[in-house]
Order: structure tokens, then C-alpha cells, then sequence
């Protein structure tokens, strides 16, 4: 491999020391076992296949791909990634990454975890959370399930933003979020069989019809609200709802366009050149004589190099961009596996003369 270097060399520097992992503690969520008694040490390979239902997502930023190694910037998308969370030390946490073509683990910080609200949680613009003027009875309903970014806390209360069609902020219960959810089908804009409006992105939502009102949401990624009432002022009364948001507010076109966040893409993404097909069930280490901590699925083409004494350096496109590993074998052909049996697909059978 010519043009990458693998994920337990420096790819890219991130800035900071390695990461000195503090004592382990457990999965938020998880009982708290008293300090006397032992941790049963993470399976790395065994926890790529968890039992649980529950996912979490986090959105691309350096990862390391064993404790205290150099971190790995973020190189592909920047949009939110599902994981299960499996482990975690002080601020990292340890995600089991599930792709079509391989299974593995990264540390993350946490701060690259987003938040899902445990249930439906309504916000009216005014910065507090559940609560709504006297005689006001426009707001916005955020349900269950929908992922958010933290980006403040005071209190019991944390800031949120939402970025989907919508894009909403506000301040929420810190009891309405946790780390995890349950895995659904994306919903979009549920007409309600009113007139159809178009608006632009960066479009305010407000909770009355004056731009010194409060801001309910903005169109972000979407262009249609349904009109309610449509007024002589050029302001319009106005309703949403797609699978994660409800909204009931006021929107004028003469109103000036809000900021709009995006999520962070690369503008110029590595590309990977394959030169080897490696056999299914591949193992993957975190470098040469480190840890196993996942495996090819499925016969893939990857970025393959000998890295001398039994060792390879091989490379395969993630969501973070191309991220190298150590594989172990004398050659090619005979690289070691280590995936579970139910984690090789069954070879195809073979065409009838």
C-alpha cells in the first residue's frame, strides 16, 4: 500500500497526546459493579455480533483503534453512523461498527455520540423546554426516537440541536435523553391535505406572526409546510410532520433566512485502490502483535501490503474514509480469520451445467 499508511500509524495527526485511558467504568445505562470486584474483560470479536436490539449513532471524528494510539482523523462522510456501544473509558467510548463487507471496533470520544430522545419531547421557542406562553399554542413536538447533537448544559437541562428536513434547537429534560435506541424506518413529510407551501432553505419557523417572535424551527433540508391559514401580511400559519418532528407556527417569505447547519462532509475524500480480494472471515488487528478487533465478511477487495515477519497492512473504505489494519498470515491467500461462524456468508452455489 503505497499512499496510506494503516490506522496503527500516524494517518492523521489530530492535534493532541495520545489518549491515557482512565480506570474502566460500564456502559451508561448498566448496573455499576462495586470497585472490588473484577470486570470480565471485552470480547472484541464477540461483541461485533451484540444480542441487544438497541443502537447508538455517532457522527465521524477521530477514532483510535486501540487505547492510547494515535487517533485516526475523520475522512468520508460526516453524516451520523449507527453502532452499538460495547465498552467505554472515561471520555472514549468503544463502538462495534457493522458494514456489508466488515465488522470492527474504534474508541471515540464521546462527544461524537448523539443523543436519542426517550420520548416525545415539546419545545414552544422560548428556550424552555415543556413550557408554552399563556394563549399560545403554536410549538414543536420532537418524538421519540429522534437523534440530537448536545451542544450545552446547565442545571438538569441540556441544548439540543435536531437536523433533518427541520432543523430545530432547544432546551430539553436531561432525563428525556440516553446513548441508545431501537433501529426504525425513516419516516418523511406526512401531508395533511391542506394547500402546500414552498419555502426556501433557511426558512424560520416562529411561534407568531412578527420576526421578533420566537424561532420554532428552520427548513433545512426540506421545502414544503403545510398552510394553514395564509394572512394579508405575507405571513402565513403553518404545520409539519414527518416521523420525527411536528410543528405548528407561523413562516413569512419576507422574513430574512436563518443560519443552516449541515452535517461536515470532506471535500475531498481518499480513494482507495484495491490490489488484493481477501478471503471472508479475515482478521483484522489493531497493528502488527496487537489486539484482534475485527474481520472481513464476504470475499473484498482491499489496499493489501506486506509489512514484513508474518504481517500485512490492509485497507478497506469505512465511513471514516479509507482506515488501515494489520492482518497476519505467509501469504495472501492463508491470511488468518477469526469471524464467527454465523458471520461468513454460505459460498454461492455453484450454476448447473
Amino acid at each position: 500500500m503505497r499512499s496510506l499508511a494503516p490506522g496503527w500509524l500516524c494517518l492523521v495527526a489530530c492535534g493532541g497526546a495520545a489518549v491515557v485511558a482512565p480506570e474502566r467504568t460500564p456502559r451508561a445505562g448498566r448496573s455499576v459493579r462495586p470497585p472490588e470486584l473484577d470486570v470480565a474483560p471485552i470480547d472484541p470479536i464477540a461483541a461485533l455480533t451484540p444480542d441487544e436490539a438497541e443502537l447508538s449513532w455517532v457522527v465521524p471524528g477521530p477514532v483510535q483503534l486501540e487505547l492510547g494510539a494515535t487517533a485516526v482523523s475523520a475522512a468520508g462522510s460526516g453524516r451520523p453512523i449507527a453502532v452499538t456501544a460495547i465498552d467505554r473509558q472515561g471520555n472514549l467510548e468503544r463502538v462495534a461498527v457493522q458494514l456489508e463487507h466488515a465488522r470492527f471496533s474504534v474508541w471515540i470520544d464521546r462527544t461524537h455520540l448523539l443523543s436519542v430522545l426517550q420520548r416525545d419531547q415539546r419545545l414552544d421557542g422560548a428556550g424552555a423546554a415543556g413550557v408554552t406562553s399563556a394563549g399560545r399554542d403554536t410549538d414543536v413536538v420532537l418524538r421519540a426516537g429522534a437523534k440530537v447533537r448536545r451542544l450545552a448544559h446547565r442545571d438538569h437541562s441540556t441544548q439540543i440541536r435536531y437536523l433533518g428536513a427541520l432543523q430545530v434547537e432547544g432546551w430539553v429534560p436531561d432525563a428525556v435523553l440516553g446513548d441508545h435506541g431501537h433501529t426504525r424506518d425513516a419516516i418523511g413529510r406526512i401531508a395533511s391535505g391542506r394547500k402546500t407551501l414552498m419555502v426556501i432553505p433557511g426558512a424560520v419557523i416562529r411561534t407568531e406572526p412578527r420576526w421578533s417572535a420566537g424561532e420554532l424551527a428552520i427548513m433545512a433540508n426540506g421545502y414544503f409546510l403545510d398552510a394553514i391559514r395564509e394572512r394579508e401580511d405575507g405571513w402565513a400559519e403553518v404545520s409539519y410532520e414527518d416521523g420525527d418532528v411536528a410543528l405548528h407556527g407561523f413562516v413569512s417569505k419576507r422574513d430574512p433566512p436563518g443560519r443552516v447547519h449541515h452535517w461536515h462532509e470532506t471535500d475531498v475524500a481518499p480513494v482507495l485502490a484495491p490490489n488484493t480480494t481477501v478471503a471472508s472471515g479475515t482478521c483484522l488487528y489493531a497493528r502488527p502483535n496487537g489486539d484482534a478487533i475485527g474481520y472481513i465478511v464476504g470475499n473484498r477487495p482491499v489496499d493489501l501490503d506486506d509489512a514484513g515477519a508474518g504481517w500485512w497492512t490492509l485497507a478497506i473504505d469505512t465511513p471514516w474514509g479509507p482506515l488501515g489494519f494489520a492482518a497476519r498470515g505467509a501469504s495472501p491467500t492463508e491470511l488468518f480469520a477469526c469471524a464467527p461462524p454465523s458471520a461468513v456468508p454460505p459460498p454461492l452455489p455453484s450454476t448447473p451445467p
